[in-house]
């Protein structure tokens, strides 16, 4: 009795220093072959950074369609590995529309609204019947006085519902601890916006600057101005530049002088970064607005192709014209019947990118304009094609006719195609300055003939950066009020940038690669029959045999 007693002390004494352990050390396993539970350190040591409670409302709850309950589930997955990394992190499911009626659904959706939050449609399927349902695939963040919306679906072109999901929860980790950057982080790194050869309005490009604003502080800047202003000196503006962490050139115009090309070279030898959308193509749709429907695509001229050449790229002469492109929106019928329709314009190639990359991975179709391509050239700078035609290309050597006649017209078979060409690029590295061993336009004590570690991303085209206005209303960037169709540019925009500032690594977590296995609702709806009497019959009739055997051998073990 005294030894049971002694065990019974002991084992009593165990289990409360077993307790005591856990609740002063934990380990979390994560058995996943993708590891999608396990968090990268960046998104550990911004939930570490969180010194006040942090509260997260996420809008999926109540009745789901069967992929939303999956976005649900691994969301309130990820969300438990970050309140375990920090209790101040605290989070609920809620259904923002669940016992309200019609009038007070659309005044809930009127005030998600203005935090940017929409509402996306989804089917249940109940019984091979479908109901379309409601739902609000958001979250939103509260941390110290400021509030920030998460999107928690992305929206990929022409994809499945399943498929969309799928993508959705590989970039989980990244919108959380993109949210969180957001509401913790202060803003360290500046942009010049140029705003001096004729480049895009600021209505045009206002979405994709507010949506830089969340991150970074924005300025515009101007160089041209300091050619011909005796009280300004052009050595003045460089250093006014280089206080700046990445410089914006949104699709100019006009031709940039020496001077501005001799700063923005000293910038970047400097170490400075840039992001340079330049237009090699004159042409708007309104060169089609005539009876017959034809305009003239010309060369334009921008005076950047010394400094571009000495870094390894090169503009070309010719516009794109895809098979796989985007939708031009015209008018038909007339008066009240007038509507838009969508035509495929084979010069609004359409790109999507398969590379590994960062700030293409994953990402949605990026729609480009009467666009250009580049060529890379060899020198001792690392180039990544982030974006390319697809095989199916034409290059029309300028000047060249473009006519909306070639709506009805595929490209013709015979045609010489030039397979994919680039459309977008990266390059860095330490550049060589384009102006070594040449007259320099302006004297500087300080010039840099080869320069510190710096990048610049060139794309063949303005547009990709403007919104479309609507009644004098920037609209998002890449949306089409026309079509519909919502493309990935300012994604696209927004990693790039993100990617040639990024000190946090956030970045990286584009990278993570989620396979999100997912039901097939029509088979399992056609053999459910099988699956029902698998689940429910065959344990019972398991369970009944069992019985038997072990009543019949008992009787036989104990009958005399």
């Amino acid at each position: 009795m005294k030894k049971i007693a002694i065990s019974l002390i002991v084992l009593i004494a165990a289990l409360l220093l077993i307790n005591y352990g856990a609740s002063k050390w934990y380990e979390r396993f994560d058995f996943t072959q993708d590891q999608r539970y396990t968090l990268s350190p960046v998104a550990v040591d911004l939930a570490e950074s969180a010194e006040s409670t942090m509260l997260i409302d996420v809008f999926l709850d109540g009745e789901l369609p069967s992929e939303f309950r999956k976005l649900r589930s691994e969301t309130e997955q990820l969300l438990e590995e970050y309140a375990a990394v920090n209790k101040n992190i605290k989070y609920n499911f809620i259904n923002p529309t669940e016992d309200e009626n019609p009038e007070a659904v659309e005044q809930i959706t009127m005030q998600l609204a203005q935090y940017g939050i929409k509402p996306a449609m989804a089917t249940i399927m109940e019984g091979g019947k479908s109901t379309k349902v409601v739902v609000f695939p958001w979250a939103i963040m509260v941390y110290q006085g400021k509030t920030t919306a998460i999107p928690l679906l992305k929206t990929v072109a022409r994809a499945t519902m399943e498929e969309r999901v799928n993508s959705s929860i590989q970039q989980l980790e990244y919108q959380f601890a993109d949210g969180m950057s957001k509401v913790i982080n202060e803003k360290t790194k500046t942009i010049a916006v140029m705003r001096d050869s004729g480049e895009l309005s600021d209505l045009q490009i206002r979405d994709y600057i507010k949506s830089l604003q969340q991150y970074y502080r924005v300025a515009p800047f101007e160089i041209e101005f300091a050619k011909n202003n005796d009280s300004v000196s052009p050595v003045d503006v460089l250093n006014q530049l280089n206080k700046f962490d990445l410089v914006i050139e949104p699709k100019p115009t006009v031709a940039f002088s020496e001077t501005k090309n001799y700063i923005i070279d000293q910038y970047l030898m400097n170490g400075g970064k840039m992001l340079l959308a330049a237009d090699p193509i004159i042409f708007e749709n309104d060169s089609l607005a005539n009876p017959q429907s034809t305009g003239y695509g010309m060369t334009r001229d921008l005076n950047l192709d010394n400094l571009l050449f000495k870094y390894g790229l090169r503009l070309n002469n010719g516009i794109v014209k895809d098979e796989r492109a985007g939708g031009l929106a015209l008018k038909t019928g007339q008066g009240r019947n007038a509507q838009y329709e969508a035509f495929d314009w084979p010069y609004y190639p359409i790109s999507k990118s398969t590379s590994d990359h960062p700030i293409t991975k994953n990402l949605e179709e990026v729609k480009f304009e009467y666009t250009g391509t580049i060529d890379t050239l060899k020198n001792g700078i690392k180039k990544t094609i982030l974006l390319s035609t697809s095989p199916d290309t034409q290059i029309k050597v300028l000047p060249a006719a473009i006519s909306l006649a070639e709506l009805d017209q595929p490209i013709d078979p015979l045609a010489t195609k030039v397979g994919k060409k680039p459309l977008a690029v990266l390059a860095q590295g330490n550049f060589t300055s384009a102006y070594k061993n040449r007259i320099k336009p302006f004297k500087l004590s300080k010039n840099k003939d080869d320069g510190a570690k710096s990048a610049i991303v060139l794309i063949a085209d303005g547009d990709v950066m403007k919104n479309q206005i609507e009644n004098g209303r920037a609209q998002e960037l890449g949306y089409d009020n026309r079509t519909g169709a919502l493309y990935g540019n300012k994604e696209f925009l927004m990693n790039t940038v993100n990617y040639l500032l990024d000190d946090t690594g956030l970045i990286q977590l584009r990278s993570k690669n989620i396979t999100v296995p997912f039901l097939d609702l029509k088979r399992s709806y056609e053999q459910r029959t099988k699956w029902q009497l698998i689940n429910v019959v065959l344990p019972l009739i398991a369970v009944a045999i069992f019985g038997f055997l072990f009543n019949y051998l008992r009787r036989k073990k104990y009958s005399v």
